[in-house]
């Protein structure tokens, strides 16, 4: 459990990094946010969610329950981002619609509500007994 959660800031390290980095247009950006969301993820899946709801009052698991559901969607928002992180140039994707090379900060904002917004309120969970 301690070595997913290493593995979980870890990732988190990586790509907050390369988000950053991101403005030097370097070839290999793309490649450590890739590595870091799938580092992130793999370590915030594979800890699930027992240790997290035995913590908080029966009356409020179904309100952890929805704020953990949001933190799988916001790991799906990572992944967008990382795929859309490749964008070089832009992209015709379909009648008018193009992807450009800042396209992937979207999903990586939304990415970051969910997280920061989630971060706070399990907390706010457990401390209600």
């Amino acid at each position: 459990m301690k070595t997913l959660g290493y593995l979980e800031i870890g990732g988190e390290f990586l790509v907050v990094f390369s988000a950053l980095m991101w403005i030097s247009q370097m070839a290999w950006i793309p490649y450590i946010f890739a590595i870091g969301t799938v580092l992130f993820s793999i370590g915030r899946l594979a800890q699930g969610t027992d240790h997290i709801l035995a913590e908080i009052p029966k009356e409020k698991r179904l309100q952890a329950e929805r704020l953990l559901r949001q933190r799988y969607f916001g790991i799906v928002f990572l992944f967008i981002a990382s795929t859309l992180m490749f964008a070089k140039t832009p992209m015709h994707l379909y009648q008018g619609i193009y992807i450009l090379k800042s396209s992937w900060l979207v999903p990586f904002i939304c990415f970051t509500v969910i997280e920061v917004y989630t971060a706070f309120r399990i907390p706010q969970l457990r401390n209600n007994k």
